[in-house]
């Protein structure tokens, strides 16, 4: 397969490709794999870039993949309990969940800043039910006119390695801006700690990369207190799930001390709880 080499305008934007190769790498490991991912597989393959510098990122290794894997199964639990369910990747970069959940009774939108949508087109020519959307997750214009698009739909919206690289103020903006669009749906996203933003740690896949960490959470219900729509469904600590796969010390020492662990990173989910 020909390579092609794509040199990324937005520093942040050039981090969608950590989350791949992670997917990539540990769908290669086949029946033991956390996540399979056959497309990812294809797509590290044609992209030339020099991935070798995030295989010293253990923790990253495992954490992408079990994100990828937790965000995928509260969509199918969405999906399950919904008619007309609505599925919105927010800041979707070069994910392949669509292909991985190949359950056509929901509608799916990818939403990420026009670069990164010009890559996914070329690599991932736009399936009819997997519609792209080129914008900044801090507009609105793309949230109105999904409201317009499907005004009995029920929407679940992902936003998977993304919020951390935003200002708090930004990312208060983007959840208001949507609580007020979409109740009764749900918001998944996940989050770095406040002591890592505090000290200024930055993830292992990270490290030596431009872009900087500039929010963080370590309490779920803090979000509840910006915007009162949102009910915390779900805050969950990476290292309770696949506990083997992160070694003795983080899977079975560290990963038990749950409130520590959040002050490094976790994932979060919310019920949007009133009719726009």
């Amino acid at each position: 397969m020909e390579q092609q080499k794509h040199l990324f305008q937005n520093i942040v934007a050039e981090t969608l490709l950590i989350p791949l190769y992670m997917r990539a790498k540990e769908s290669r490991r086949g029946d033991h794999a956390i996540l399979r991912d056959p497309l990812a597989e294809q797509l590290v393959e044609s992209i030339d870039y020099d991935y070798a510098k995030l295989d010293s990122a253990p923790l990253s290794e495992v954490g992408c993949v079990v994100r990828g894997w937790y965000f995928d199964r509260a969509i199918r639990h969405f999906i399950d309990r919904h008619g007309q369910p609505v599925v919105v990747n927010v800041g979707c970069g070069l994910d392949t969940r669509y292909q991985r959940l190949a359950d056509d009774r929901a509608a799916y939108y990818e939403l990420d800043l026009p670069e990164v949508i010009g890559l996914r087109r070329r690599l991932i020519p736009e399936p009819a039910n997997d519609r792209y959307l080129a914008a900044s997750l801090l507009e609105t214009g793309w949230m109105d006119e999904l409201r317009a698009a499907h005004p009995d739909g029920h929407f679940i919206f992902v936003a998977e390695g993304v919020l951390m690289y935003f200002y708090e103020k930004q990312v208060h903006a983007f959840v208001r801006n949507l609580a007020r669009r979409f109740g009764g749906g749900e918001l998944w996203f996940d989050v770095c700690g406040t002591l890592m933003v505090k000290c200024g740690v930055k993830p292992d896949s990270l490290r030596g990369h431009g872009a900087q960490i500039r929010s963080g959470i370590s309490d779920g219900h803090e979000v509840e207190r910006w915007e009162p729509r949102l009910r915390l469904l779900e805050q969950a600590n990476y290292m309770k799930f696949f506990r083997p796969r992160w070694g003795f010390f983080y899977g079975q020492v560290l990963g038990r001390m749950t409130r520590l662990c959040y002050r490094f990173s976790s994932l979060l989910g919310y019920e949007i709880t009133c009719k726009p």
